[in-house]
């Protein structure tokens, strides 16, 4: 029983190999046959090699414009903070002009009413 399910399996291998082998093959050739000469190889590598630099190329681009971009934004920011300081300390010294002003206007009203005879 088991040589004939053997057997059986066997033939039905052999069936399927001959129905497909001719188009295993076909399809074999036509896919190596680029692949086998020199002058393929040589065609399908230098694309690869050019299709890889291209790559570089522009993922280098979008790099640079990407540092770029974040260094004007970063010389923006510290444009923005000294401008800010600048004005901070021009408020700091405004203040401080009015509060001296104040301070002399008070002193000179308190003394000209402490001294009045």
């Amino acid at each position: 029983m088991a040589d004939n399910y053997l057997e059986s399996q066997r033939e039905i291998i052999n069936s399927m190999q001959s129905a497909l082998l001719p188009q295993i093959e076909a399809a074999n050739r036509a896919v190596t046959s680029n692949w086998t000469t020199p002058r393929h190889v040589t065609e399908h590598y230098a694309r690869l090699v050019s299709a890889f630099a291209d790559n570089t190329i522009a993922v280098t681009k979008l790099v640079n414009n990407a540092m770029f971009a974040n260094l004007e934004a970063f010389k923006r920011s510290v444009q923005t903070a000294r401008d800010n300081v600048k004005e901070f300390s021009r408020i700091g010294v405004n203040n401080a002009k009015t509060f001296e002003q104040v301070a002399r206007e008070t002193t000179t009203a308190n003394a000209t009413t402490t001294f009045s005879p």
